[in-house]
């Protein structure tokens, strides 16, 4: 079986993940599959560019100093270790989509003058607005206080959303824990709503 440069090319093309290697010292990245410049909308030139300082001028203000913490934790790890990270990055058309990022070293000199760092980088923009939909739904059935039988239908769609999402991707790592947490407090609420209506039933 082919496993040279055109078989990795191939397999970067079809792979809906993005794999990067970044140099720590120049702060730059050496490597890119293309997968995250397609969905911003850069030309190759402008993502190079854009990349310098951990891509700074494009990561939302508010997740830098996640950005930040993480490389001082890669900094000080010792080999092998992965760290996750999940941040907004602004769109050429000025709107920002959500990823998730496992990174670790990959090799580095002492004292880390040379530190180069490999990645995977995922798109969970639409799974960061299912989690949010979940938790307003959550947040919804806490503050409900008189509870019938069409108040049922929204977490069990939620339910139904996120078990055909885990079937359908192969989600891993942190959001895969989250969505889970999510589901386990949606039916815990489920059950309870469940229980209230029979008991109800039961006094009439």
């Amino acid at each position: 079986m082919e496993t040279g440069p055109k078989f990795l090319h191939s397999l970067f093309e079809v792979a809906h993940v993005e794999f990067q290697t970044f140099d720590l010292s120049t702060q730059k990245v050496v490597f890119s599959s293309g997968v995250v410049r397609r969905l911003l909308g850069y030309s190759q030139e402008e993502y190079d560019a854009l990349s310098t300082n951990f891509y700074q001028s494009i990561i939302h203000p508010d997740d830098f100093e996640k950005v930040q913490h993480t490389v001082e934790q890669i900094l000080a790890a010792e080999n092998g270790q992965i760290f996750e990270m999940t941040l907004r990055l602004r769109k050429k058309n000025g709107d920002y989509i959500w990823l998730h990022s496992r990174q670790m070293i990959y090799e580095r000199t002492p004292g880390c003058g040379t530190c180069t760092i490999i990645r995977e980088v995922e798109d969970v923009t639409k799974l960061v607005a299912l989690e949010n939909e979940l938790k307003e739904k959550v947040r919804q059935l806490n503050v409900v206080s008189f509870k019938n039988s069409h108040l049922l239908r929204s977490p069990v769609a939620s339910i139904m959303g996120l078990i055909s999402l885990v079937e359908e991707q192969a989600i891993t790592g942190e959001h895969n824990r989250q969505i889970l947490q999510f589901l386990k407090e949606t039916i815990i609420k489920l059950d309870d709503v469940i229980r209230e209506i029979n008991d109800e039933a039961r006094e009439k």
